[in-house]
């Protein structure tokens, strides 16, 4: 079993690839003797390594040590509106293997719920021998998800036993659930476009929108675990009902859903788009990945009614830079791809409607890790529960 000094040294590692004891023990303030009879302990068990002597001006030189990446792997299953997908990860970060999306229907029902379920059992069988090294497991779930109680109520709500205890049960390993957006903040933070900031705010921009939260390095939470609904807070007088049953939230203008709306409205009274074909047609919503492709072949009407989300994101992204004054801003989700038609807006705004002294050493960034970011940030997730570093 891991000390508690044991998991601080491992904390550690996660944030600094490779490092010396003398640098362990100055960082987590201990002794000499203490961090090197911990190394030696996490040796043992497999954690560490060690990488041999490291050239210094003069004296002794240190070994340098780090996490073992082939010691433990951590797998992470990412649910999406449309697909489900996994990877899996080792010990220091590393992607081992990731699976294809497969189309998926994620939605509050028994059978939803099945599917899940039988998709995490055929990991045991799929990957067998990377299985035989996982030691934990995150699901990834849009939504009002309590990573603390392992419980969704948004998703599978139904149930009276946790989430966690279900998955725990397919996989035949610990696992956690995690909100998607908290996820994906997460391995911007870790792996992603921050730049050691310790302030980071996440904002996914999808068929909803939400936030995650990296105050002082430590995701938030909040006090019962439901930090980040930043698309429900209300904004507009518009009488249009979200999806969480009130009318007028953020979501209702400035997302996934906000998008296809008003570009099916204003092409249904008369206005011309290359998709005014696929929209006037067919039943079938015009989907996003659509309306992203149209972006590229420089659809006005598609650039005005993204531009106009970007500056609607923007003021309402100035609002949180002057309530937490972050070093980063990462717009993330399908809408990022959107680039600087959505970007431009949103920046123009921020400065705009937020306080310089606020702004000024803000910096926004698109996610650089694209539609990985998800799976990418269960892997993480799952990564840190072992060790009790997240929650």
């Amino acid at each position: 079993m891991i000390s508690k000094n044991g998991k601080r040294i491992i904390g550690h590692f996660i944030h600094h690839a490779e490092t010396t004891i003398p640098e362990i023990a100055a960082a987590m303030e201990l002794s000499i003797g203490t961090a090197t009879k911990e190394i030696i302990a996490l040796q043992e068990d497999g954690y560490v390594q060690n990488n041999g002597k490291i050239a210094t001006g003069s004296g002794r030189k240190p070994s340098s040590f780090s996490l073992n990446p082939n010691s433990y792997y951590y797998a992470g299953i990412d649910l999406n509106d449309k697909f489900i997908n996994y990877a899996i990860m080792d010990l220091s970060g590393n992607l081992v293997s990731t699976g294809a999306p497969a189309e998926f229907k994620l939605e509050n029902t028994p059978e939803s719920l099945r599917r899940v379920c039988d998709f995490i059992r055929e990991l045991r069988s799929r990957n067998a021998g990377e299985y035989e090294k996982i030691r934990y497991a995150c699901v990834s779930i849009p939504g009002r998800v309590n990573s603390r109680t392992g419980c969704s109520h948004t998703y599978f709500d139904f149930t009276e036993r946790p989430l966690s205890e279900i998955f725990s049960e397919c996989l035949g390993r610990p696992v956690c659930v995690s909100n998607d957006t908290r996820s994906m903040a997460y391995a911007e933070y870790l792996k992603g476009c921050a730049n050691g900031e310790k302030n980071v705010i996440f904002i996914n921009v999808n068929w909803g929108i939400g936030a995650g939260l990296i105050l002082d390095g430590k995701p938030y939470f909040g006090k019962s675990g439901y930090s980040g609904e930043f698309g429900h807070i209300h904004a507009f007088e518009n009488q249009i009902i979200c999806r969480c049953g009130k009318m007028g939230c953020l979501e209702t203008e400035m997302s996934g859903l906000a998008l296809v709306r008003k570009l099916t409205d204003r092409i249904r009274k008369g206005h011309s788009s290359i998709l005014s074909g696929r929209v006037l047609k067919s039943e079938k919503p015009v989907s996003l990945e659509e309306i992203l492709l149209a972006l590229k072949q420089e659809d006005t009407l598609c650039i005005d009614v993204i531009e106009e989300i970007g500056g609607l994101l923007g003021i309402r992204v100035a609002g949180l830079i002057n309530l937490f004054n972050p070093e980063l801003v990462v717009i993330g989700g399908i809408l990022s791809g959107a680039g600087d038609y959505l970007l431009q807006p949103l920046r123009m705004n921020i400065i705009k409607h937020s306080l310089a002294l606020a702004n000024q050493d803000t910096v926004i960034r698109t996610s650089t890790l694209g539609a990985r970011t998800g799976i990418i940030g269960a892997c993480l997730v799952a990564r840190s529960y072992d060790f009790n570093l997240y929650c």
